[in-house]
């Protein structure tokens, strides 16, 4: 009984899988180039942007998501703090070359996005997309474009060797209504990946300068 629960559960979950790619289209390089250019639009005069995230990390050796969810919050021109408050609170700033992670100890730990490519170009991604300008940096990933639902995908290939040993893909998901991410997923090398969900997205609101000084 219990394996014939198994395979139903398989098939339903193949069937899901099946249906998601069907509905992923890939964009001629007409349908491309409009997509850039009503992200440019519709992010071109944003100041900041808050949202709600939830964040799942699926790893092979463990039975269960690792799970945690917070708030994402952004400043023009490079300023980002994720707060995460489940189900451990601490914060993290990326301050134009420098990321700030405070733990809740004495000091906060610093390390220099330059020394560290994963994290600067995971900054850069951030940052280009919810700012506008290119979508992606197409000097430094492999990009295929795709309408998804009601919505659009980016597939990044890193071309960085580097960047290869930690990332084998990163797929973006934007809204078709306000052209911003409302999903990204980071897979590994090994077929682990990251899954983050933005929710209760707010572009212009007033942000305190506190937000983005840790000390």
């Amino acid at each position: 009984m219990r394996m014939r629960k198994y395979r139903l559960l398989t098939i339903v979950l193949l069937a899901a899988c099946t249906a998601g790619f069907a509905q992923r289209k890939a964009l001629t390089p007409a349908e491309t180039a409009a997509f850039k250019e009503k992200v440019i639009a519709n992010t071109r005069n944003l100041k900041s942007l808050e949202s709600n995230f939830t964040q799942s990390k699926q790893l092979s050796y463990m039975e269960h998501a690792v799970k945690a969810s917070g708030k994402l919050y952004f400043r023009a021109p490079q300023d980002i703090r994720w707060e995460y408050r489940q189900p451990t609170s601490y914060v993290i700033v990326f301050d134009h070359q420098t990321m700030f992670i405070d733990e809740g100890g004495s000091k906060p730990k610093q390390i220099d996005l330059a020394a560290n490519r994963r994290l600067k170009g995971l900054s850069g991604l951030l940052v280009g997309t919810v700012q506008g300008g290119n979508v992606v940096d197409e000097s430094r990933f492999v990009v295929d474009y795709y309408r998804a639902g009601s919505g659009y995908a980016a597939i990044l290939r890193p071309k960085d060797k580097a960047l290869q040993r930690y990332i084998k893909e990163v797929e973006l998901t934007f809204d078709g209504s306000t052209f911003l991410i409302n999903r990204i997923k980071i897979i590994d090398p090994t077929q682990d990946f990251t899954l983050i969900d933005f929710e209760n997205q707010r572009k212009n609101v007033a942000m305190p300068e506190e937000l983005f000084a840790i000390k």
